[in-house]
């Protein structure tokens, strides 16, 4: 019986996907948790992601998963995880793209995991290159979170209650996620790593942009960390580039 079980959300969002969401839907089905709510955020593809995505809306019901589908015009990719994160119902939240994947007991570890002294969980992250050429593995350090993103967000599951006062900001591009992990941090929060492979990334992407991506994670580290956090961070940064 499911109903014992806590509901996990999982959201994923999409733009002109058709290449690469269908891998991702079918690792969501692939799940051997079974009390799970799944929520595809579209922002108006022209190509046949809606498409893709319809056809898969009997599979879902047919599996007993809780599925929620919206197509429409939004302002980036914070604002549709916002938009995702509102429509959820479940304990916990997790977020895959449309080009990442889980691995088959990825939610069953994370709900294994549960512990009453933890509101985020994560783990590690398989890189893949555009042919799905496997590169390496990437474990989560969350305590390495005030020197940069060392969290693997599509690994990524918090507790739905604390999103409610802190969503992700709209105007980062880039580095919504690490922002809103070091806001999570700075409440006080806890991180919990669990040393297992819990998604599939391909690399690409507005994401793989190197130096927007240091860009938004300057402003972010500065208004998120004391000074000795930050000043450590901008040490570390310049020591890269110089590398």
């Amino acid at each position: 019986m499911t109903t014992n079980l806590p509901l996990i959300s999982i959201i994923t969002i999409s733009f002109n996907s058709e290449k690469s969401i269908e891998k991702t839907i079918k690792s969501v089905l692939s799940q051997s948790y079974p009390n799970i709510e799944y929520i595809i955020v579209d922002g108006l593809s022209t190509d046949k992601t809606t498409e893709i995505v319809s056809s898969y809306i009997n599979v879902f019901k047919e599996k007993g998963f809780v599925f929620k589908y919206i197509s429409e015009s939004d302002k980036g990719i914070s604002d549709a995880f916002n938009k995702g994160i509102n429509l959820a119902n479940g304990k916990l939240v997790g977020i895959i793209n449309s080009d990442d994947w889980f691995e088959k007991d990825a939610v069953e570890t994370i709900v294994q995991n549960l512990d009453n002294n933890y509101n985020i969980y994560c783990g590690s992250l398989n890189l893949y290159d555009s042919n799905l050429n496997y590169l390496s593995t990437r474990k989560s350090r969350p305590y390495l979170l005030p020197l940069g993103m060392y969290v693997m967000h599509p690994t990524v599951f918090v507790e739905r209650k604390i999103y409610a006062s802190n969503m992700f900001d709209t105007s980062l591009k880039i580095a919504m996620d690490y922002d809103v992990l070091l806001q999570f941090r700075k409440r006080g929060f806890k991180i919990k790593n669990i040393d297992k492979v819990i998604s599939n990334m391909q690399i690409g992407g507005i994401s793989w942009n190197i130096e927007k991506m240091r860009y938004e994670e300057k402003i972010v580290m500065k208004r998120n960390l004391s000074l000795p956090f930050y000043l450590l961070a901008r040490v570390k940064f310049y020591a890269e580039k110089l590398l």
